[in-house]
């Protein structure tokens, strides 16, 4: 009875140390974390996709963004409170307002948010980064054919490269040609005197001001200057 105690004992044992090393090779969960926020000071300027150029600028978790467009007189203008998630956005049509809404999760111009996993590594404007591929697509994204986005970000927090499945073909977003670090001038984070800033609901982004192509999306961007825009909503 001992005999076959141990034997049992010693059979089992194979059995034992065979599960513990299959859950130790079974392939675990890749664990999302959280994309980087820039973590200095610097300025960028990066071509976008459908043409136009993009000029970024960073400084104590405040981002500036101004975006031009072909064929469109003057330039969009953003000040991003990137903890906060908020934007205020000027439009050359409207020079003495300003818009301030909430970021859309799908906001892909350099102030991205969210998590994410990193599947790889690239090199932009000389400077080496890691990609990131966004958790999503959010049901925005979603509503308009857009998949997985990919981002080439620096050890420091500053997204050099945005790419996007569009309706299945990868497209890039915006991809910086320059970039300086050092401490920026204040003023550039700040509205002019004199603009009124109109708050406006989430989710009421208003396509008037051109803000879905501003955040990314396949708009073509603002409404020339003069054109009559529609009806901001109230606060």
């Amino acid at each position: 009875m001992r005999q076959s105690h141990r034997r049992v004992t010693i059979g089992a044992c194979p059995l034992f140390v065979a599960a513990l090393a299959c859950q130790a090779l079974a392939p675990q969960a890749a664990r999302a974390d959280p994309i980087p926020l820039p973590s200095v000071d610097f300025a960028l300027k990066a071509g976008l996709r459908r043409g136009g150029s993009l000029d970024l600028a960073h400084s104590q978790g405040k981002m500036r963004v101004e975006m031009t467009r072909p064929n469109v007189p003057g330039s969009m203008i953003g000040i991003i409170d990137l903890k906060a998630r908020r934007m205020v956005v000027r439009t050359p049509n409207l020079p003495n307002m300003a818009v301030e809404i909430e970021l859309p999760p799908e906001y892909a111009l350099g102030a991205l948010s969210g998590n994410g996993l990193r599947v790889g590594e690239s090199q932009v404007a000389g400077e080496a980064c890691d990609l990131w591929k966004m958790d999503g697509p959010t049901p925005a994204q979603a509503s308009i054919a857009m998949g997985a986005t990919v981002a080439c970000i620096t050890p420091d927090g500053i997204a050099l490269r945005t790419e996007v499945d569009i309706k299945g073909k990868k497209q890039v977003l915006f991809e910086a040609s320059q970039l300086t670090r050092g401490p920026q001038d204040p003023k550039l984070f700040q509205l002019p005197p004199g603009v009124q800033v109109v708050k406006v609901p989430k989710g009421k982004i208003g396509a008037a001001l051109g803000l879905q192509g501003f955040g990314g999306a396949p708009a073509e961007g603002p409404p020339p200057a003069g054109a009559p825009p529609s009806p901001a909503p109230k606060p």
